[in-house]
């Protein structure tokens, strides 16, 4: 019970040891011995307090620095004396010494940190000014004195009261959890006495505080916070004090922990009579050097004897670990406040030791007011810091004894720098809180505290600012938030008292402000003392102002009066009103309004001073700024407009809505804001209106905005007491923010009155998002936000068709629900992508999601403004801030997943029809394909091949299929096949699909008596002759088998999907009539069709659907059908789906991510039974006519156009990988690429080309296949019994593939002229490779019926490769590149190369990467990867063409081959300015080329 150690040190120059008072921060060694044990002492010289930490930094002789830190818990001390040495003494435990050689101090404190564990990462809000005092009398005391100055701060003690005659859950549950500190032997709890009082007894405070204590302190038991069952109580008891869910409004909502007394303090020595057992351990041996040391180590704290657990389960006695109380405490504790805030929090602990600032701050304790204890809080910072505790700071102005004047005003200017910065005193003295003084006193801490708070919420945050000033001006500017009043001047002040005063009202971002006069006659003495004066009170908020008179005893001989109020940061006011004491006055105000400086002017009010007024008046709400209060399906009328509070008024503009808002509905509170984000609550204010709209409010809403990235940031509302959908699609989410406050290209401002978000780009001040807009709305099943938008330019939404790319904002509204339904003007379609892009006015780009899968729509108003209407869930949005359109497409991507990488085969031509009567009519389509020698890589098969369009079967008129499948892959073709997600369930023959489903329990159900809910759609009941020429409905209703859908978000779903499509693409055939089928069907990919899920009858089969509220819900979007309900076409809401996770889920949340929840099945599927990459096509999707049936001339057009498509492959295929492993886009409008050129703001995927339905006419279906050999994914596909264009010329009417390929096709009948759009670059024929000479510049092309307008961007490099009959065969030729130099004669371009067809080949390393850049006349190589092109399987270089070289001749060329040098033979054609290279005949594998140089000779 005594080890001792002793060392010399290098120097006198050391520093630490704690927790004790001294008087420098170097230690003194003149022979000093300073204690360390834990206890409740109040700061004093050579006192030991609350915390432990055995570790020092010493400074050596040449300025080299190193760290000792001894880990022993026990009780100690150590001496200094002057040799230099020094001396440990510890009562226990073992030495074990950690050394840290730095060499430099900082360096030496992030050893020690790092060994220790780093300091906790406080919020931002916890940097700022705090207040407290023990002793407040009441909460209104507390809210006159905090004024929102103090962040909120719940001081918490760890001792436990056993002496509760009422219910206390704390206790008696810790008692069933066993987690309080007991005697070793009998088991009996170690009783003490701290603060809690007995109860029911009445405290005579005259009494001396050992009688209080005695009589009126109740038992207290101690947890022993190193159990783990104590953990999970703690965390437990904070939870309920946090949400108190027996009384939820006196809940604490608090956002940081005080943890107080965690010594641990005790106010009797050891324990209640008869005390402590075993004097050995409580006055051992040897006592350290402490203070009361006479006392024993017990003394203010526990017996030593005491008992604790360790987490292991050991028992570990109190002497040995008195010192780790309060860090034991701590983490729990820490653990407990971020789980229940769900933030990040800031925890104070006044005991400590290393490693508990891992978790907790620290204040230095109770000091006293005096200007020793001010100087000596600089050292105790220090140590903490040097302790890796660095959230430390003083009791500002001292917590014991009345603080001195100038003593706090020195102590505010110093404390205003303290990482925690509180001011903090006792009860009984006097108050020190700033505005508890003078008003110098004020001034100088809101000077000092301003200086603290510098850039936290100003519009130029953070940043310096180069204002104009001339020599006869000097800047003043007013905060937002506060009334100025003034007064007209005059030669002198007796004249100007006589003068009209005024006022100036500068609105803070909640369009509130506040403010006061004193006015008496300016000379008489003691006016106040007297009561002589006026005291005006003025406040404006909600478009009113309050002109209080709480002092009116002295009236102005001049009879003054507000003549003018000027209003700074509002909109235009209209019908000002003024009363008088409630009365309405008989003045006329005037106003006068700048709409670009934001300042109305207020005039003839006569506002006589020294009486009440109030200021009324109206927000001019322009039609473009009116949103629509009763956009309901039906019931819109005058009288149930202004049942919502909304105004009803008809307006000579069309679309504008005749019911708008005029009033909020939410208040907005406890707004936080944090390095990583901000919070806020939001509650629904007591309005008559508040139950007026669809469904039930959501009441209180919660508000979280995360700071994720530098370029992307998510605002999430929700109800943070219950819990509701989220959408289940994984994101990549950063697990921890990394985004810092520097590197942020956005600033957040949560908005009051109303309620709203802004974000702002710091580098412009645009805001991009700005959601105070009147009308937000958080009910159950109707969800409402409106925002403005930067410009007028907006991209995106959908599935939906509309005209052209940027969406018309003037009052349109567009539905976003799956659906079987073809596009058409407005309707909604197939998938849901609730995303849009927006551009700046500057050319800025930024992206909005929207993580939400309820039926929804938006509707787009001139302001320019967007508003949402969802019908469940929650808003749970992400903001990407580009800053470029292409950057903003790639952030996105980043967020919900890279596109896939494709096949290579997946880039040819492709067909397919539906309606195909048997495989002999697809084997003709093929041979006549082949002979026409169209390029051609992919066959369909619609449901044509099945059995009664039942999935996983194959049709007798389908027996060759398999055979033909295998002749066409033999060519190097490849086969497509079609499922749709609905099983037949009324078949009479085995139909394994079904029945293993049901095995499986796969199939969606209703959510009561689980069973199936049936739908109709393309299977046949068995053994039926349908009968065609019956209406469509009749045909459903006779012929239509039942179908079950599968459920698959069910992990058993995806097990049973990859079975059925294993033996689909296995399974040997029965023999049909005549016909031996003996072969798989090899195909390569499928299709998914049907996956909205579309269903032909409405809901369900009779009785149908059940739950009237879900199918039409309070609130029906714009959608296709809108009268019909949620569930036309598709399944009845209710249906009850089953997560990953196993918890249900309404078919009515998750519907639009029933295709996407069968895409992810089906393509590990495909890729586990091909063993290749293949590709899935699918109908609905969430985020994530054939050419030789016309004459000779369409098939040679057909031909020439898909030969160009092949030859450039090899450039589409490497922009497929880009999109892959980087987000790029594939096909991109102009503006992506020229944001700066304005024209291109003003504006596709693949579709079925010539058309799906309806006859496709000759012309329009050349045009269609010249422009659609240029999409992605190009299929021609139509529909059974068939053999749509365009619209009007716009920018949307041209797209680049990749940034370099520009394709302006024609879409009207009878043109024979395009008129094409080029941007500001250089532009090449595609043809030709001849310079347009067309810049920033719109240009008429011809464009034959034989010919389709292509050009190359200059400064690229695109690769090509000869074409052939299918990739298999073109990936054979040679490979080509074509140089468009730019006018600098400069370009670039790269080429990804892999086998086409392996999974993951870029992940596994099989793939061959390079860049090329062109420029001096020379192209050159350089291989990013190779693992895939060698000399045994090489790619050949064949052709190289480089365009605009001059028109001075070429002279020669040379190319340089594995160092090697080649001359090869070349053309010239200085008129054209094309040179062209022919290398067939080299031998030259890509991977070998190096560069090729050209010259020419004036």
């Amino acid at each position: 019970m005594f080890i001792r150690i002793s060392t010399r040190l290098p120097s006198k120059y050391l520093y630490g040891f704690g927790e004790t008072e001294h008087t420098s921060y170097r230690r003194d060694l003149e022979w000093h011995t300073w204690g360390m044990f834990s206890r409740d002492q109040s700061p004093g010289y050579k006192k030991n307090s609350y915390g432990v930490h055995p570790y020092y930094v010493g400074l050596e002789k040449d300025s080299s620095a190193h760290g000792v830190f001894l880990l022993n818990s026990n009780a100690m001390d150590v001496t200094f004396q002057p040799l230099p040495a020094l001396t440990y003494r510890t009562t226990g435990g073992v030495l074990d010494f950690y050394v840290f050689l730095g060499p430099t101090p900082e360096l030496v404190t992030q050893q020690y940190t790092e060994l220790i564990g780093r300091p906790v990462m406080v919020p931002y809000w916890s940097l700022g000014f705090q207040l407290c005092r023990y002793g407040y009398q009441n909460d209104s005391e507390i809210a006159s004195l905090y004024d929102e100055m103090v962040a909120a701060r719940i001081p918490y003690d760890p001792a436990i009261s056993g002496n509760e005659t009422q219910p206390y859950p704390a206790f008696t549950r810790g008692l069933e959890d066993d987690i309080f500190i007991k005697y070793p032997n009998d088991g009996d709890i170690v009783w003490g006495k701290v603060w809690p009082d007995f109860p029911g007894i009445v405290v005579n405070e005259s009494l001396d505080w050992d009688s209080q204590v005695e009589l009126y302190r109740a038992y207290v038991a101690f947890p022993d916070f190193f159990r783990n069952s104590t953990a999970k109580w703690w965390k437990r008891e904070i939870e309920e004090l946090y949400n108190n869910p027996q009384n939820p409004e006196r809940s604490l909502k608090f956002d940081g922990l005080w943890i107080d007394m965690n010594e641990p303090t005790n106010f009797m020595n050891g324990a209640v009579s008869p005390g402590c057992r075993d004097a050995s351990l409580n006055r051992p041996p040897y006592m350290p050097h402490l203070e009361s040391r006479d006392r024993g180590l017990s003394s203010k704290t526990l017996c030593m004897e005491s008992q604790q657990i360790l987490p292991d389960g050991s028992p570990v006695q109190h002497y040995n670990v008195h010192n780790l109380y309060g860090w034991s405490q701590t983490r729990p504790t820490y653990e407990a406040m971020q789980e229940v805030t769900g933030q990040r929090g800031v925890l104070i602990s006044r005991s400590t030791f290393p490693s508990s600032g891992r978790w907790a701050g620290h204040w230095l304790g109770d000091n006293t007011a005096a200007w020793d204890q001010l100087k000596k809080s600089i050292i105790g910072m220090m140590e903490f810091s040097l302790f890796g505790i660095s959230y430390t700071g003083a009791d500002i102005c001292g917590f014991f004894q009345d603080a001195e004047y100038e003593m706090c005003v020195r102590w505010m200017q110093l404390g205003a720098f303290y990482p925690f910065s509180r001011n903090h005193n006792t009860i009984g003295t006097r108050r020190q809180d700033p505005v508890s003084w003078d008003a110098a006193f004020v001034n100088i801490s809101r000077n000092v505290l301003q200086t603290r708070y510098t850039g936290v919420d100003v519009n130029a945050r953070g940043e310096w600012k180069t204002l104009p000033s001339p020599l006869d001006h000097i800047n003043l500017h007013v905060r937002g938030g506060y009334i100025l009043p003034w007064q007209e001047p005059a030669l002198n002040t007796h004249l100007s008292r006589k003068n009209p005063l005024g006022l100036i009202i500068a609105l803070d971002e909640n369009k509130e402000a506040k403010g006061e006069l004193f006015w008496d006659d300016g000379q008489t003495k003691d006016t106040v003392e007297n009561k002589v004066y006026l005291l005006c009170e003025f406040s404006v908020t909600q478009n009113r102002l309050e002109v209080n008179i709480s002092q009116s005893t002295y009236k102005d001989p001049n009879n003054l009066a507000f003549n003018e109020i000027k209003i700074l940061g509002m909109e235009e006011p209209s019908n000002v009103t003024v009363k008088h004491n409630g009365v309405p006055s008989q003045t006329s105000p005037t106003v006068t309004y700048d709409s670009n400086l934001k300042v109305a002017i207020i005039r003839d009010i006569n506002l006589l001073l020294g009486e009440a007024y109030t200021v009324e008046w109206d927000i001019k709400i322009r039609d473009d700024e009116k949103i629509d209060c009763y956009p309901d399906e039906n019931g819109a009328s005058a009288e149930n407009c202004t049942a919502r509070g909304c105004i009803w008024e008809a307006s000579n503009s069309s679309g504008v809505p005749v019911c708008y808002f005029v009033n909020d509905l939410y208040s907005v509170s406890n707004v936080q804001y944090n390095s990583h984000g901000a919070t806020a609550d939001i509650s629904l204010k007591s309005s008559v209106y508040a139950n007026a709209f669809p469904s039930t409010p959501v009441n209180p809403l919660r508000l979280d905005v995360t700071y994720h990235k530098n370029e992307m940031l998510q605002f999430k509302i929700y109800d943070p007491n219950n819990n509701r959908y989220e959408v289940p699609v994984p994101l990549n989410v950063p697990t921890v923010p990394s985004s810092t406050p520097e590197g942020q290209l956005y600033d957040v401002l949560i908005k009051k009155n109303p309620f709203g978000i802004e974000i702002r780009r710091k580098s412009t001040g645009t805001i991009i998002w700005d959601s105070q807009l009147l009308g937000f709305t958080f009910n159950d099943m109707f969800i409402r936000i409106s925002t403005r938008l930067a410009s007028k330019y907006l991209y995106g939404f959908g599935e939906t068709e509309h005209t052209s790319y940027r969406r018309d904002l003037e009052w349109h509204t567009w539905g976003m629900f799956s659906r079987d339904q073809p596009p058409g003007y407005k309707k909604n379609s197939y998938g849901v992508h609730p995303y849009y892009m927006g551009l700046e006015e500057d050319g800025s780009a930024h992206g909005v999601f929207l993580l939400n899968s309820n039926a929804m729509d938006v509707t787009f108003q001139p302001l320019p403004a967007l508003t949402y209407r969802t019908t469940g869930g929650v808003l749970d949005f992400y903001v990407f801030l580009g800053p470029t359109p292409e950057l903003v497409t790639q952030q996105y991507t980043e967020l919900i997943g890279r596109p896939v990488m494709v096949p290579y085969w997946s880039l040819g031509f492709q067909l397919c029809r539906y309606g195909y009567q048997n495989d002999s009519e697809i084997a003709s389509l093929y041979d006549e394909m082949v002979a026409a020698q169209i390029p051609y890589d992919v066959q369909y098969s619609d449901i044509d091949y099945m059995e009664r369009q039942l999935d996983f079967t194959l049709s007798p008129k389908f027996a060759r299929f398999p055979a033909l499948i295998n002749r066409m892959k033999a060519d190097g073709m490849r086969v497509i096949l079609i499922l749709d997600p609905a099983i037949s369930g009324n078949e009479t023959q085995p139909y394994p699909a079904f029945t293993r489903g049901l095995e499986d329990d796969i199939f969606i159900k209703y959510p009561n008596d689980g069973d199936i809910v049936w739908g109709k759609v393309w299977p046949d009941f068995p053994g039926v002759v349908v009968n065609e020429s019956l209406d469509w409905d009749s045909q459903v209703e006779l012929y239509r088998a039942y179908v079950a859908f599968p459920d698959f978000f069910r992990n058993s779903t995806a097990k049973w999907w990859k079975r059925e499509i294993e033996e689909l693409y296995n399974n040997v055939w029965p023999d049909f009539p005549g016909v031996v089928v003996n072969e798989s069907l090899d195909w390569d990919s499928q299709v998914e069709d049907m996956n909205e899920p579309s269903s032909f009858v409405n809901g369900a089969v009779s009785p149908g659907c059940r739950e009237t509220s879900l199918n039409r819900p309070p609130y029906m979007p714009y959608l296709e059908s809108r009268d019909r309900g949620l569930s036309s076409k598709t399944l009845c809401m209710e249906s009850q789906q089953i997560l990953p996770d196993g918890s249900p889920v309404q078919h009515y949340n998750v519907h639009n991510l029933y295709g996407w929840s069968q895409t992810r099945p089906t393509y590990e599927a495909m890729q586990e039974v091909t063993g290749q990459r293949g590709v899935v096509i699918s109908r609905s999707t969430f985020p994530s006519s054939d050419p030789v049936s016309w004459d000779a001339a369409f098939v040679n057009i057909s031909r020439n156009v898909l030969q160009t498509r092949y030859t450039l492959l090899p450039y589409l295929y490497t922009l497929m990988h880009k999109a892959h492993t980087e987000g790029v886009t594939v096909v991109r409008p102009l503006l992506h690429e020229f944001v700066s050129d304005q024209v291109t703001w003003v504006f596709q995927t693949g579709a079925d080309i010539c058309g799906f339905f309806q006859d496709a006419e000759y012309e329009m279906c050349v045009r269609w296949m010249q422009l659609g050999a240029f999409y992605p994914f190009s299929r021609n596909h139509n529909t059974i019994g068939t053999r749509m264009c365009i619209r009007d010329r716009d920018i949307d009417s041209q797209f680049l593939l990749g940034p370099a390929f520009l394709v302006s096709p024609v879409l009207e009948r009878n043109a024979r002229n395009v008129t094409a759009y080029f941007p500001r670059a250089r532009w090449y024929d595609y043809y030709t490779g001849v310079d347009i000479n067309a810049r920033g510049e719109w240009k008429t092309l011809p464009a034959p019926l034989d010919h389709i307008n292509l050009h190359v961007r200059g400064g690229y490099i695109l690769p090509w490769q000869k074409p052939a009959l299918n990739t298999q065969l073109s990936r054979q030729k040679f490979m080509g590149f074509k140089i468009a130099l730019d006018d600098e004669g400069t370009a670039e371009g790269w080429l990804f190369w892999d086998d086409g067809q392996s999974i993951d080949t870029y992940g596994k390393g099989l793939y061959y990467l390079a860049s090329f850049s062109a420029s001096q006349n020379t192209m050159q190589s350089h291989i990013i990867f190779n693992n895939y092109i060698t000399d045994t399987n090489s790619l050949k270089l064949g052709y190289i063409e480089i365009w605009g070289v001059g028109s001075v001749p070429i002279t020669s060329v040379s190319i340089s081959v594995s160092g090697m040098a080649i001359t090869p033979s070349f053309n010239n054609d200085p008129t054209t300015q094309v040179l062209s290279i022919d290398v067939t005949d080299r031998n030259i594998s890509v991977h070998n080329f190096t560069s090729l140089t050209w010259r020419s000779t004036p």
